[in-house]
């Protein structure tokens, strides 16, 4: 299992992109600290030597690095490789839609964030309120600015109640949000909102999670491993809140140019916003609200690479947002304890209304079909995808003490060591060895799985009690 735990550049370009699973997120392009790699038709591409194999990388060959591998959500440890690391003990109830406090739905009370928000307009109207108690400097969204052309976004980092309010809503188009943490570092923002699908939001909990010991060399002098820490690190650190959303898969931007533009003789520049229930539905700025049929989209214009991702509620983020069951209300999972610490204080404010999960079974039990669905449909992949059976949970000092001796076998003296492991964990700890965390409550009422040959039957919705409402 050694291995595991330092996934390389090569394994990320066979294992992730030449295998088809590469999600496009750009996170390994962000933190490449040497300039290898550049995003170039939505793939990471090494670029640093023309001649050489496109999964050369003369630093990880040479004095080591690895950075953009140990961020990749493609490459183990995936969600549910991570919970012990991110939750701990704090994990009160936990099934197939992953960790949670509680789980509700909500909705703002501010009509001109619900004209143009998407279902309950609870993202929108929480990077708002955000901003205004200064709980945050800014926000990554996606968006379709000024430049952008019609109906495609782009990843933005808004700073204004207008660029907020202007961001509301969804495209179901692939948007690399991940890219624009450059511009936070840029403008030394310091505490931004992250929004984004599953697969932007697990990088980030890489960057804040994976130990930095992989970076410990015997060729690495301790500014080397420091700027590699800075590029691991440096991002996460300024990414205060995480705000996960409910994906199954987007479409290509061949469902708006062919279909939408082409066949159906709409407009791009007519077109207010998407959404999808049951059917795909194409809101105009007139008004006017045309149809086209799910399967239709999905058989068509369904994003391949989706077809690898097994977390459709954004497990790891610290607050879930979805729309999925609703109709102008937003479901809510509260997951982590700045995510509860968060949404009570934004409660407070007055500006949203809440409703019990067990007013909206129906919500409830399509949440549950569709992320159990979703992480079954994974392929397997050799190599250290990760999707293969039995795979542990990753656990930080495994991959310290492997590292550790590796530099200490090294003919590095003592202070060197010593100065090497500064420049890899700056203030950090060196992990403790985990005994085994706590695992959370089953989803109260779950009858588990059904017998051979017999449907499932799904657990009902949680009461108020067992975190069926929000915190108070």
């Amino acid at each position: 299992m050694n291995n595991l735990h330092h996934p390389s550049f090569k394994n990320m370009m066979h294992d992730v992109v030449d295998a088809g699973s590469c999600c496009e997120c750009g996170s390994c392009v962000l933190v490449c600290p040497h300039n290898v790699i550049e995003y170039v038709d939505s793939k990471p591409k090494q670029t640093a030597k023309a001649s050489a194999e496109f999964d050369f990388c003369g630093i990880s060959e040479g004095v080591g690095c690895d950075v953009c591998a140990s961020v990749c959500p493609r490459l183990w440890p995936r969600e549910d490789h991570l919970k012990d690391v991110v939750f701990k003990d704090s994990r009160p109830y936990e099934d197939i839609f992953g960790v949670y406090k509680n789980i509700f739905a909500a909705r703002t009370k501010k009509n001109e964030i619900m004209e143009n928000a998407q279902d309950g307009g609870i993202v929108t109207a929480l990077l708002s309120w955000g901003l205004e108690k200064k709980i945050i400097d800014g926000a990554v969204v996606s968006a379709v600015g000024e430049n952008d052309p019609p109906c495609s976004p782009s990843p933005k980092v808004v700073t204004t109640q207008k660029e907020i309010l202007a961001s509301a809503g969804s495209w179901y188009t692939y948007c690399p949000n991940n890219l624009a943490l450059q511009e936070v570092e840029e403008k030394n923002l310091k505490k931004v909102a992250f929004v984004g699908v599953p697969c932007q939001i697990t990088p980030i909990r890489k960057m804040s999670h994976i130990d930095p010991a992989f970076l410990l060399s015997a060729k690495k002098r301790p500014q080397h491993i420091e700027k590699q820490r800075g590029f691991l690190r440096g991002f996460s650190n300024r990414t205060s809140l995480q705000i996960g959303l409910f994906c199954t898969e987007v479409f290509t931007f061949d469902l708006m140019k062919e279909k939408i533009e082409g066949e159906m003789n709409i407009p791009l520049e007519d077109v207010a916003k998407f959404n999808v229930k049951g059917d795909v539905l194409i809101h105009k700025k007139d008004g006017e609200l045309v149809t086209l049929p799910l399967k239709e989209a999905m058989e068509n214009y369904q994003r391949p690479e989706c077809q690898h991702c097994g977390d459709f509620s954004a497990e790891l983020a610290d607050i879930s947002c979805g729309g999925v069951g609703t109709r102008g209300w937003t479901i809510i999972v509260i997951r982590t304890k700045r995510g509860e610490e968060i949404w009570k204080n934004f409660q407070k404010s007055g500006t949203i209304e809440t409703m019990p999960i067990q007013e909206n079974k129906r919500a409830w039990n399509i949440l549950q079909i569709l992320a159990r669905r979703q992480r079954n449909r994974v392929p397997k992949v050799e190599g250290r995808s990760g999707t293969t059976d039995n795979l542990p949970q990753y656990n930080p000092k495994d991959g310290s003490v492997f590292s550790l001796k590796k530099i200490e076998d090294s003919p590095k003296t003592d202070e060197e060591i010593k100065e090497c492991l500064v420049a890899a964990y700056g203030e950090e700890n060196l992990p403790k060895q985990i005994d085994g965390f706590m695992a959370g409550q089953p989803i109260p009422g779950d009858p588990g799985p059904p017998p051979d040959g017999e449907k499932r039957k799904l657990p009902p919705p949680p009461t108020p009690e067992q975190g069926g409402a929000p915190p108070v």
